[in-house]
């Protein structure tokens, strides 16, 4: 079973909710029934919007990739922040991306080491370029704080108490811009 978010980068517009559902035979009568016992079902313009959207997904995702290696690439520098992005050779899971991937997305964490809290929500809060959320894909960059409790049970996420999570989309803006706004943002982080 595979299951895809099209509101995300299939879309690639931030302006339609759905998704796709791959199964093999076995299962195919079930997820049928639950279809018409739920009635879920996506809509013709929702459809709509995510065929245009799947149309340039291939030019948009190499355009996501690239942004996020070169914004990735400055990140790395920082000596306050660990950069979680499997397509960093330095990376814990770089192996494993490798074997399976190809390319890779726009999205990034940042393990971000400060004893402010309030420090790294100003750094995102004077973020310009990047709006605040979580619909990752789009063709805008986005950021997100995570709060502590956010992350979960996660084995990889062992935040210590001085440590914070941002995230990143790394979207299809001027990287270079991208950059320059990061780059005045992290005077704020103590």
């Amino acid at each position: 079973m595979s299951i895809v978010s099209a509101t995300k980068y299939y879309s690639g517009h931030s302006d339609v909710m759905g998704g796709s559902l791959a199964v093999n035979k076995k299962v195919f009568n079930k997820v049928k029934m639950a279809e018409k016992i739920t009635g879920l079902r996506l809509g013709p313009d929702d459809a709509y919007l995510i065929t245009r959207g799947l149309r340039t997904l291939d030019v948009r995702l190499d355009r996501h990739s690239e942004n996020a290696k070169k914004v990735a690439a400055f990140l790395s520098k920082n000596k306050k922040i660990q950069l979680l992005y499997p397509f960093k050779k330095n990376s814990e899971n770089y192996r494993m991306w490798k074997k399976y991937y190809s390319g890779a997305s726009g999205l990034m964490g940042l393990k971000i080491k400060s004893s402010s809290a309030n420090s790294v929500k100003k750094f995102v809060n004077s973020l310009k370029l990047f709006g605040y959320g979580y619909s990752w894909g789009g063709f805008e960059s986005l950021v997100l704080h995570q709060e502590f409790r956010e992350t979960g049970k996660r084995k990889y996420m062992n935040l210590l108490k001085d440590e914070h999570l941002v995230r990143l989309h790394i979207g299809l803006e001027d990287p270079k811009d991208l950059i320059q706004d990061i780059k005045q943002a992290l005077r704020y982080l103590k």
